[in-house]
């Protein structure tokens, strides 16, 4: 039997999707982190809801959306709960995009072959490859949202190879991209590489191939690039 603090979670979840999907994705996310409904007390259910739970449910809604309501969620819970306030505040990763800056245009980029670095196509890093269908709205979604969580990164973008964006996130003008996307496809076929990267001074642009689409990143002077590299290379598309 299902204790209160799990079905005070399903029902103001409810109120988001439909119960049965409440239902699915949190008992999901609960089986992940070794935890049971019957059990599972108000603390560790903020640590879910703050954590794999606001990663589910970006995958199907506006990130930003998927985060206020589950904010309120939290609040709820809290208000019921003291001792288990909401890890909110302190914890949840959020995108860059969600803070005010600035964006690039794109449009009067002149690139060669001499403007990139280029990483060795026979590289790979330790971490396990995701794959991701990009013929689906839902893998785009969730691979933008993957990425923009990394520190430093302005914006994603997610399009075929001829340069038709598909999917992007706080980027000014995704079509101008669009277009260094589109020039790049040779450089990428020519030489096998799996990744590029420019320096456009205070802001770098990085490209990874991914079957017929093509994922680029936009990232500040901050960033990691070496750790969004790695990255981008465990991409992979599936099958």
């Amino acid at each position: 039997m299902t204790n209160a603090v799990y079905t005070m979670t399903v029902r103001a979840l409810s109120g988001v999707v439909s119960e049965r999907a409440a239902e699915t994705m949190l008992r999901a996310v609960l089986r992940e982190q070794n935890l049971v409904a019957e059990t599972v007390t108000a603390q560790e259910m903020q640590q879910v809801i703050s954590g794999p739970l606001l990663s589910r449910l970006e995958t199907v809604m506006p990130a930003t959306r998927a985060r206020k309501e589950l904010l309120s969620l939290a609040g709820q819970l809290e208000a019921k709960y003291p001792k288990a306030p909401t890890l909110f505040t302190a914890h949840v990763p959020h995108a860059s995009w969600d803070e005010a800056g600035g964006t690039t245009i794109w449009n009067d980029l002149l690139l060669s072959a001499d403007d990139f670095e280029f990483e060795d196509p026979e590289y790979g890093g330790s971490l396990e490859g995701r794959s991701y269908d990009l013929s689906t709205t839902l893998d785009q979604d969730a691979l933008i949202q993957l990425l923009g969580r990394l520190s430093g990164v302005q914006g994603v973008m997610v399009c075929r190879a001829s340069g038709e964006v598909l999917r992007s996130r706080s980027v000014k003008d995704p079509a101008g991209l669009g277009s260094v996307v589109a020039a790049s496809a040779m450089l990428f076929q020519r030489r096998s590489l799996r990744l590029l990267s420019a320096d456009l001074g205070g802001q770098t642009v990085c490209m990874c191939p991914l079957g017929g689409y093509c994922v680029a990143v936009v990232a500040n002077s901050q960033a990691n690039v070496g750790r969004l590299l790695v990255e981008l290379q465990q991409l992979r598309v599936a099958a």
